[in-house]
């Protein structure tokens, strides 16, 4: 068997090294069904935004996905995401996907864009996995970028001038899953719908962002070691003081010669975008926060993992205490979360405690029911208030960004100065079915029909309240009055049959069809 040595040293007399000088179609040639529209250098400079991608394909059926979106001349929004095998047999032409995204209105909020995205696989196609995703707008005139993942490994995000790394990341399932139902701590039942957050930050001059496929770290070479996200850090650090096109010449370099010809069993895809514009000089109350007020840099968060270690049964909060005043002033949940990613797969006893093997014939059944029934049309909406005050606005922002607790709360200050409406209801009803408030959902929903006997959507949101409960004739019973009065609830109609037949099967009787 040859010794890595002289593998190593065969590949670099065979193997002619890309240079830098051979730009933007050398990294396309490879990227057979591009969905990313050229961008003349020249226009990026004017813009003071520069981007490209690369993209190797690898052997798998299942393939990554590439998207760009231009909103008119400040705005861009990129999408990179990972289309399972299963999803990808089903999809003719990449350009359904595209059409999805662009079907909808553009916004400032990553997660509105990516429960738009949730939606579509959830209604048309079907995998056990999920589709993980990040999306990732920039605006150029605040130099800010608004951004929220779907199940997908962090976005990393590099700032040369002071040689700091950070891990860009938000609370996210993989796109397409099917929610499941749970009791919390007091046993009260909730569902796991789809949850999508924003974050927002303002960017520096020459800070680059990096977004990768998995594929880019999970690349082995014959010894069936992997790339890694230290390789890849190491990479960052050496080449990330250059413009996106090199530096993606250098990946594609380092990923080859460490594969050593070895055949890439996932797509490597790596989409970079670096912020040429000066730093804007506002006032400290208008500031958008920067990325150390909301992440830690690598450095750091390695530093709060080992402390986690070395005091395995400190709280939380104690922990902040022990690290001092830089972790406190991230607040607890971002600390909480960067943990949760560290214990990710891991035995630590504060993990997601594994279910049950088995679980009772009426929990499955119910756990079904929920996963069948349509609740991202029903909750899923966007809404507008007309004469938007800045503490509404506020609050919708919140609602977009998927931050519903942080939005309950501020729309409560002013829930007197909005006027009373079947619409304010029904919102109002989705916002507390969202933060697991069912009994308060279900008085808005009441609210909404004694003002509107006709209020389909309310009807609907009982229903689904009641399916939570487990509350079988309730269920039929609303979704009954829903459809008599609007014949075009296909899906719940669908959803109706499939309960009243399963529920005939159990007990025998058929007095719902009556």
């Amino acid at each position: 068997m040859p010794m890595q040595g002289d593998i190593t040293k065969n590949w670099h007399k065979i193997r002619n090294r890309i240079t830098t000088d051979e730009t933007h179609h050398d990294l396309r040639q490879s990227f057979e069904e591009s969905v990313f529209p050229y961008i003349p250098k020249a226009h990026q400079q004017r813009s003071g935004l520069l981007v490209d991608f690369l993209n190797i394909r690898g052997q798998s059926a299942a393939m990554d996905i590439v998207d760009l979106m231009m909103f008119g001349e400040n705005r861009i929004g990129v999408l990179l995401a990972h289309i399972p095998a299963t999803i990808r047999s089903s999809l003719e032409d990449v350009t359904v996907l595209k059409s999805a995204l662009r079907d909808q209105k553009p916004g400032t909020s990553a997660a509105a864009m990516l429960r738009a995205l949730d939606t579509f696989f959830s209604e048309n196609l079907r995998t056990a996995t999920g589709v993980p995703a990040f999306y990732i707008l920039f605006d150029q005139q605040n130099r800010t970028i608004n951004f929220a993942s779907a199940g997908h490994i962090p976005v990393l995000l590099y700032r040369p001038n002071e040689k700091q790394l950070f891990r860009l990341t938000t609370e996210g399932n993989a796109l397409g899953l099917a929610p499941h139902a749970f009791r919390d701590y007091s046993g009260r039942p909730g569902n796991s719908l789809p949850s999508l957050r924003s974050e927002e930050i303002r960017l520096q001059q020459h800070d680059m962002l990096i977004i990768m496929s998995d594929g880019a770290l999970s690349a082995r070479n014959a010894w069936g070691e992997q790339f890694g996200m230290k390789r890849m850090v190491k990479l960052i650090r050496k080449y990330g003081h250059m413009q996106p096109t090199p530096f993606l010449v250098e990946a594609q370099n380092a990923i080859e010669q460490f594969t050593l010809g070895e055949t890439l069993e996932n797509d490597v895809s790596m989409v970079t975008l670096k912020n040429m514009l000066p730093d804007l000089d506002l006032p400290q109350g208008t500031r958008t926060p920067e990325a150390q007020d909301r992440f830690l840099t690598l450095e750091e968060e390695e530093h709060l993992w080992r402390v986690a270690e070395k005091h395995p049964e400190a709280r939380i909060n104690e922990l902040m205490d022990l690290l001092g005043e830089r972790y406190q002033t991230l607040g607890y949940e971002r600390i909480r979360a960067c943990l949760a990613a560290q214990q990710h797969g891991s035995n630590h006893k504060s993990a997601e405690t594994p279910r049950k093997r088995f679980e009772s014939l009426e929990k499955y059944f119910h756990r079904e029911m929920l996963q069948a029934f349509p609740v991202r049309q029903l909750l899923y909406r966007k809404y507008e208030f007309r004469g938007n005050t800045a503490a509404i606005k506020t609050a919708l922002e919140h609602y977009q960004n998927g931050h519903f607790q942080e939005s309950l709360i501020a729309f409560m200050k002013v829930r007197k100065a909005i006027a009373d409406s079947e619409a304010v209801h029904c919102f109002f009803g989705n916002l507390y079915i969202l933060v697991n408030m069912t009994i308060k959902a279900k008085q808005e929903f009441l609210k909404a029909i004694k003002l509107n006997p006709r209020s389909v959507h309310a009807y609907l949101a009982l229903a689904y309240i009641s399916l939570l409960h487990e509350d079988y004739d309730n269920v039929i019973n609303n979704l009954r009055a829903a459809i008599r009065l609007d014949d075009r609830l296909q899906e719940y109609d669908a959803f109706l049959k499939k309960l009243v037949l399963e529920l005939d099967r159990q007990h025998g009787v058929n007095e719902w069809l009556a």
